[in-house]
């Protein structure tokens, strides 16, 4: 996310407000858990230091009244931890805003630079230096530093997708990064979807000539837009995106996307943006295993031991939230942020194994109740039926092969939290009413036959229990 510009900071401490709320935003995920964050907080920008006051725009209505409510004084008290002379917080709609800041809140893509993405890299270290790689994000990874390097045009429109918070965000930006550092002269701009749909949005609504804002987004040799699924559904701004995206790569540009689902699984895309869509090369990342999860852990340990020096944790509280713990590297940040506040509280001791427990009490309760994926249950179910990944997502229609994929397809429905598309693509591109199909059929026999419903409830214990 980027924040307020240099000119909209007002006061002097404008720099330090930015600082600081990196910071605190990084402490906020770790209070108030992924889902919240990402709904209410991570849109929360910025905008400018008014006769004492900070001044933060929000999208809504209805998050400005949830923010006010159970966030406003948290982030007061957070921000004056790092920043002391910090004044009260006002979170406030784009209307809401004194004349004059309103000005510089409507142009602030206009006066954006392009390199915003980079200095967010840098303040954040999002950098590939940071990124921790394993088999489930290595050949993505592979192909963000050949992007970086200038090496992608041969596909110049790249799609990364994946469950939220498996280092789609912080692959762009060290992509951002490590492109202007090789070529500096290169035009780079990273930018969310919400960016681009807000910017593109006011310039319609308010009855503006939007050919500054194309302008804008189309003068870059390689656009990043991150979240791209909050495009998806808004059909002018869909449109308008992707004569964006022709309009780069015809120019020998590149654009990167990364979205929560693939072309497959994007809710709300116009069906033939999505055929143009599934013609571009993608990648997806997976969930991380145990072993990634403790790499992780240490990298943002260390991170953070950067800007609080003597923040350590012992190796066996990390062992044991890597073990326990089956979340994402978004998730893992959040933990070891609440092990920074118990640092801090308990002045400056090592985080022992039994206060790194306490610390983390809520999140380990929840983290009991494992992250089932579709890729568990389909290895739960091969191994049920005696036969081999491969085998269960052969396309064929025999028996021996077709009933157990539709169990699976059903434990996935029932277990899961991907969408049909989703889970079909999983299965090697079924469409979803075939996946609707495997459901409804199974649940039917399960319905009828006692023997076959205690069997799939012995396979969705086993997917439970599986390490």
């Amino acid at each position: 996310m980027e924040q307020g510009d240099d000119a909209a900071n007002g006061g002097s401490g404008g720099f330090g407000i930015n600082r600081a709320y990196e910071m605190v935003r990084r402490e906020l995920l770790g209070e108030f858990g992924a889902d919240f964050f990402r709904s209410y907080i991570d849109p929360l920008r910025f905008v400018a230091e008014w006769n004492g006051s900070l001044l933060f725009r929000t999208g809504s209505r209805m998050a400005q009244q949830r923010l006010r409510q159970q966030v406003q004084h948290r982030l007061e008290a957070r921000l004056r931890a790092h920043e002391a002379k910090a004044g009260p917080v006002e979170i406030l709609l784009e209307e809401e805003f004194p004349e004059d800041v309103r000005a510089l809140v409507d142009d602030r893509l206009s006066q954006r630079q392009v390199t915003t993405g980079v200095d967010r890299a840098q303040a954040q270290s999002l950098t590939f230096d940071t990124f921790c790689s394993a088999s489930s994000n290595h050949r993505a990874l592979t192909v963000a530093q050949m992007i970086a390097a200038s090496a992608g045009v041969a596909f110049p429109i790249w799609l990364v997708h994946s469950p939220p918070g498996c280092g789609k965000s912080h692959l762009l930006a060290a992509i951002a990064h490590e492109a202007k550092r090789r070529t500096p002269e290169r035009k780079v701009l990273l930018m969310t979807g919400q960016d681009y749909l807000e910017g593109f949005q006011s310039a319609l609504h308010k009855k503006r000539d939007s050919s500054a804002f194309k302008e804008f987004v189309r003068a870059p040799d390689l656009l990043l837009i991150d979240d791209f699924h909050r495009i998806c559904g808004k059909k002018m701004t869909e449109t308008e995106a992707f004569d964006t995206m022709y309009d780069v790569t015809r120019r020998g540009g590149q654009v990167v996307l990364a979205a929560n689902h693939g072309a497959e699984g994007l809710e709300g895309l116009d069906d033939a943006w999505r055929s143009k869509l599934k013609g571009a090369a993608s990648c997806e990342i997976f969930e991380p295993d145990a072993d990634l999860r403790r790499r992780i852990l240490d990298m943002r340990v260390r991170h953070h031991a950067i800007t609080s020096p003597g923040f350590s944790v012992a190796k066996e509280a990390l062992d044991f939230i890597a073990e326990r713990m089956h979340v994402t590297g978004r998730e893992l940040d959040g933990a070891v942020c609440q092990l920074l506040i118990e640092w801090k509280i308990s002045g400056g001791a090592e985080v022992t194994l039994e206060a790194a427990t306490n610390a983390l009490q809520n999140k380990l309760s929840d983290a009991a109740e494992k992250r089932i994926t579709v890729q568990l249950v389909q290895k739960v179910v091969a191994r049920h039926y005696n036969m081999s990944l491969q085998q269960l997502l052969e396309r064929t229609r025999r028996h021996a092969v077709a009933r157990p994929r539709q169990v699976a397809m059903f434990l996935a429905c029932k277990m899961t939290h991907a969408s049909l598309p989703d889970i079909g693509q999983r299965f090697g591109g079924f469409d979803h009413t075939t996946i609707m199909y495997a459901r409804d059929r199974i649940a039917a026999i399960v319905e009828q036959d006692p023997a076959f419903r205690a069997e799939i409830e012995n396979v969705a214990r086993a997917v439970r229990r599986e390490p």
